[in-house]
């Protein structure tokens, strides 16, 4: 980033290759659409371009990158006054050596964030997201969601015990039924 700042050539260039990709997987999900997680994606750029002189070195760029991005998903659901739809989710890449397993685990991945993005609030998916598949620290996320470290604690908590409620009654329906089968 202070590369950036400075006008050093393709500085940029590189930050957009490192986070573009993860923050079409944060679109993707957040917007069901890939066509507008492009959008956003590229919107995001164009932003965080105009506005490096608001850069905080305090904050890792990728914290940065994802308040934006959430920023501009708001703006454009206000514009569009839509709700996101019901497309398929995008299915994790996992560089396993055995297709099979790999297959199977980018699924079992996929239906937990569907599942994810059903049950929880949308503060609490995008707490979840940035804390599971982007990595981030209970502080940066509290920086990307306008809250402070204890509250996106308590979010972390309540939606994983959600969750984990949810697939509770499911094992226990998918149990009653096969049971029920066999006798």
């Amino acid at each position: 980033m202070r590369a950036t700042r400075a006008g050093a050539p393709g500085s940029f260039a590189s930050l957009v290759g490192r986070f573009q990709k993860p923050l079409y997987q944060y679109l993707r999900l957040r917007t069901r659409s890939a066509g507008d997680a492009e959008e956003l994606v590229h919107e995001t750029f164009v932003r965080a371009w105009r506005h490096l002189d608001r850069y905080d070195d305090r904050w890792r760029v990728s914290t940065w990158l994802y308040t934006i991005a959430r920023r501009q998903t708001a703006s454009f659901y206000r514009r569009r006054a839509d709700a996101p739809s019901s497309d398929e989710l995008p299915v994790a890449f996992d560089p396993r050596p055995d297709p099979a397993s790999a297959l199977c685990a980018a699924e079992d991945r996929g239906e937990l964030w569907d599942l994810a993005r059903r049950l929880l609030a949308s503060e609490s998916f995008d707490a979840l997201w940035l804390r599971y598949a982007e990595d981030l620290a209970p502080r940066e996320i509290g920086r990307v969601l306008d809250r402070d470290a204890a509250s996106v604690r308590v979010l972390l908590h309540r939606a994983r015990r959600t969750l984990a409620e949810h697939l509770e009654r499911a094992d226990e329906e998918t149990d009653r039924l096969r049971s029920a089968r066999r006798a």
